[in-house]
């Protein structure tokens, strides 16, 4: 599998971050040993990628020896558009949310990049907007919680976004923080060992415009991302394109899609298919196992039943799909749905 690569804008809030506390990355003692490499990425272009795993490390670090665990919050305070690149700057020059979430759907590569990245799924339920990604593996943990905060500090300068709009943050991993540092900084509902990665937002907040919208500048970028995005290795791309398409068919259809229908759309064998997804360290039946439980998620808050939702997924009843949900998720159905029942409660008493 690919390693994820990062933004240099990534590494670039990092060492903003640390001038703003009159220190110099480059000259920190515990830097000693990577500073070559680090020194390297940061004369590097804003918008090109790097090592997501030399990122880890370089937080990890700072972390310790700056004893910030708190960190990421007080970095994600110095977003700027420039640090997500490209699409930085489309967010910020959209018409409003819903022009700039479409961008990051489309152009998301430009952003975190490798076989293991995955695509933003949106989906509405009730009032609510939920912008979600699965949980691919519990390493990638500071690269969510990093993400997550720019994203919401960006949203609020640009949209000046903020609570009620934003009703709720959920990780898939356990807290890495003290609770108190996460209610802090996003001011909203955040929750922990979910099934999946979400940033809960109100429908109405879609039509917030921004301050800077620039038609104009908006389709230079555009082509300039399109350019971008085509250059990129196109098998990348292809485990995010099977989970897009399988989202839909199983959001259109209510049933399982079969390897055949997206080998033909692709043009090409079913054996060829399976061989790159296995290049890829993934498959066919991995990729779809994931959708359905994020399909699962989306049925759950619908209130569905479990015999609906059974049928609705292609399992054979409602116990294999409890089974397959448990080993998923690590939690029960019965659990989930009490708490989404439980959140539901405590929302309307507000």
């Amino acid at each position: 599998m690919q390693e994820i690569q990062i933004p240099n804008g990534y590494f670039q809030l990092w060492q903003m971050y640390l001038i703003e506390r009159g220190l110099n990355g480059l000259q920190l003692d515990f830097m000693h040993n990577q500073r070559e490499q680090l020194e390297h990425i940061l004369s590097l272009p804003i918008d090109t990628q790097s090592s997501y795993t030399f990122f880890l490390e370089l937080v990890q670090r700072t972390q310790q020896h700056l004893d910030c665990p708190q960190l990421i919050f007080d970095m994600a305070r110095y977003i700027r558009p420039e640090h997500f690149g490209l699409l930085g700057y489309m967010a910020s020059r959209s018409h409003s949310v819903a022009e700039a979430i479409h961008y990051v759907m489309r152009f998301s590569r430009l952003v975190i990049d490798g076989s293991a990245a995955t695509t933003l799924q949106v989906y509405q339920s009730g009032d609510e907007i939920h912008l979600s990604w699965p949980c691919i593996h519990e390493k990638y943990a500071l690269i969510h919680e990093m993400t997550f905060a720019c994203i919401v500090a960006l949203a609020r300068q640009i949209f000046n976004f903020n609570q009620p709009l934003l009703k709720s943050i959920h990780f898939a991993h356990a807290a890495q923080n003290s609770i108190y540092h996460y209610q802090k900084f996003y001011n909203a509902e955040v929750l922990f060992k979910q099934s999946e990665y979400q940033l809960v937002l109100s429908l109405e907040s879609l039509k917030l415009p921004s301050q800077q919208a620039d038609p104009s500048l908006i389709h230079l970028l555009t082509k300039q991302a399109e350019e971008a995005i085509a250059a990129k290795p196109n098998e990348i791309s292809l485990a995010q394109y099977i989970h897009t398409w399988a989202a839909d068919y199983l959001r259109t259809e209510n049933k399982i899609p079969k390897i055949e229908q997206i080998a033909a759309e692709l043009y090409l064998s079913t054996r060829t298919l399976q061989r790159q997804l296995d290049q890829l360290k993934t498959s066919f039946k991995k990729i779809i196992e994931i959708e359905r439980m994020k399909r699962c998620e989306q049925l759950l808050l619908q209130n569905m039943s479990l015999t609906d939702l059974a049928m609705h997924l292609g399992y054979s009843d409602q116990s294999a799909l409890t089974r397959a949900y448990k080993a998923y998720t690590g939690h029960t159905l019965l659990q989930r749905k009490q708490q989404i029942k439980l959140f539901r409660q405590v929302r309307n008493d507000k």
